[in-house]
């Protein structure tokens, strides 16, 4: 996102930038998550030195109080290099569930210092919808008991902390929780994802206190689709960055390798696709700006304007990154090799909190202000 910056943002981008070039290497990433390890404790505290995680927290609380422009940077950031570590989740949790719930003064510092790393836990494999959840929050005299299940928590495995969407009996609305992984009755399993963020399946049979309960009621429900327009917009962004990086590299690759006594690059053929390719790029880059102004600005289409740019990210990631593929070749199907890995977090994008098929759909039934 280089264009259109204010001056704190570009320095934003700058520093970010810098920092993952220097320290965030693929190979190391691989053998990283090879050996199991999906995300870098000594990485997540430097983000916290950073900043970064305190970007949408109010200052009030000690943060930076800064909005979805500034987190987008970071999340097209994650995408170019392929972090593993649960940023996006963790600040779209952070904003839209943890910053508005009864517990933010206590909980917000822990976050903005790397001490809780928060993941939402929204699906369910009972469930035909992630509106609707089945697990069940009751009020009983030993406390809170939430009884359910979640699956298929993304990078849930690199989390100290779950933010659980249950539906309440005392309240017969929705209820947030925030659930500590280890804890007593919480029994979660773990497995790797094709993306290397590593996944986790969660049982909950826990009985909690008062200060775990985040949001009851409709601020639950308002949560809920802040939360979901935001990791829309995020993962939108991450998608963005993925597939600008999955293009340069294949540029790169066509300028390099030579066929019948020249680079690929000459080919006028190629370069049209190419060129197709960047402008169906930055063509999604504007559509993401425009989502991000939408809600930092509180515009009544914002909710449009997220699940629009979700449609095109994902619509664009997926092209270009298969075309990266086919233009490169077999090499760009091996592991060692960082093109098919652009392809694989793209993939795994679509689909998180919100696939491209419900955000169209739920695009085409708002109804323009």
């Amino acid at each position: 996102m280089a264009a259109h910056m204010t001056e704190d943002q570009t320095l934003l981008k700058d520093a970010a930038e810098r920092y993952l070039r220097d320290s965030y290497d693929f190979n190391q990433r691989r053998e990283r998550i090879a050996g199991g390890v999906y995300s870098d404790p000594s990485q997540w505290q430097a983000f916290a030195e950073m900043g970064w995680l305190a970007l949408p927290i109010a200052e009030e609380f000690g943060g930076l109080g800064l909005g979805a422009r500034e987190m987008a940077i970071l999340a097209e950031l994650c995408g170019q290099f392929l972090v593993t570590e649960p940023l996006i989740d963790a600040l779209a949790a952070t904003h839209a569930i943890i910053g508005v719930s009864q517990q933010r003064e206590s909980l917000l510092p822990r976050v903005a210092e790397g001490e809780v790393i928060p993941v939402a836990a929204i699906d369910e494999a009972e469930t035909a919808s992630r509106l609707t959840p089945a697990a069940t929050l009751t009020q009983t005299d030993a406390g809170w008991h939430l009884l359910g299940a979640k699956h298929w928590i993304s990078a849930g495995a690199s989390a100290t902390h779950l933010a659980v969407l249950a539906q309440s009996t005392d309240t017969e609305g929705l209820a947030w929780v925030l659930v500590p992984t280890a804890a007593d009755g919480v029994e979660c399993d773990g497995f790797p994802t094709h993306d290397g963020r590593g996944g986790m399946n969660c049982r909950f049979d826990v009985v909690l206190e008062a200060d775990h309960i985040l949001l009851l009621g409709q601020p639950a429900s308002d949560a809920l689709e802040a939360y979901r327009a935001l990791a829309m917009t995020l993962s939108s962004a991450e998608t963005l960055g993925a597939t600008k990086a999955a293009l340069d590299t294949t540029v790169d690759y066509t300028k390099q390798r030579v066929q019948f006594g020249q680079p690929l690059a000459s080919f006028q053929a190629l370069q049209h696709r190419m060129s197709n390719m960047l402008i169906q790029t930055e063509l999604t880059r504007s559509l993401i700006y425009a989502a991000c102004n939408a809600a930092d600005s509180r515009h009544e289409d914002a909710a449009r304007f997220a699940r629009a740019a979700k449609v095109k990210a994902t619509t664009v990631g997926r092209n270009v990154s298969q075309e990266a593929i086919q233009l490169h070749g077999g090499i760009a199907t091996t592991d060692e090799y960082i093109v098919g890995h652009f392809f694989k977090r793209i993939t795994a994008l679509e689909s998180w909190v919100c696939s491209k098929g419900e955000a169209l759909k739920e695009f085409m039934a708002l109804s323009p202000p």
